[in-house]
């Protein structure tokens, strides 16, 4: 083979290496366009499968916070016992020391009345911080404005001058906490429930 055939067939062996590389770079840029449109057709709907996905989950949408767009019932089950169940324990020691105080130690029975007023304000404020579904709110209301009213009542109590005076606002005050008892019952109830 001649010096100058051997050239013409590296020139014509080059062109066939450009002409694929070409097709190859073609292709690639092909495929690399359609997966681009298919990502923008993917995102253009998660919309919908985020909706989708919510209604699966047994949330409603707008029920959580920007970084949980939904809250399923068993989350707001688990916030409500959260600060339920810690201010419950609370109160029965508080009312566990004015029981032992309201006969003879009116400071110590004031101290226990006062103590269960703390305990209810931070209980309405931690509940009324929690977002819950539109079925739900006005149980959660009416929980906070039954427990504000006991909370009052029991402030009165704890103001007042002489033990028997204290101790004649028991049976309201009992009569009160089971109302508050009735609400909190129909809360856990509608927890218990889909939303």
């Amino acid at each position: 083979m001649s010096h100058a055939t051997f050239r013409s067939a590296r020139a014509i062996h080059r062109q066939d290496d450009t002409q694929a590389g070409a097709i190859i770079l073609a292709i690639a840029s092909g495929l690399a366009a359609i997966l681009v449109i298919a990502g923008l057709i993917y995102a253009a709907g998660t919309g919908a499968r985020s909706a989708a996905a919510i209604a699966a989950a047994g949330c409603e949408p707008g029920s959580g916070s920007e970084s949980a767009p939904c809250t399923t019932p068993a989350m707001l089950a688990s916030q409500y016992t959260a600060i339920l169940n810690p201010a419950a324990r609370q109160m029965t020691l508080y009312a566990a020391a004015y029981t032992a105080s309201e006969t003879a130690h009116l400071t110590a029975a004031r101290a226990a009345l006062t103590a269960e007023v703390a305990t209810m304000q931070d209980f309405d404020t931690s509940l009324a911080a929690i977002t819950f579904p539109a079925a739900i709110t006005p149980i959660a209301s009416a929980l906070i404005r039954t427990d504000q009213a006991l909370a009052g009542l029991t402030a009165q109590q704890a103001r007042a001058a002489t033990l028997a005076k204290m101790r004649s606002y028991d049976h309201r005050i009992q009569a009160a906490t089971a109302t508050v008892r009735a609400e909190q019952n129909l809360l856990i109830k509608s927890l218990d429930k889909p939303v």
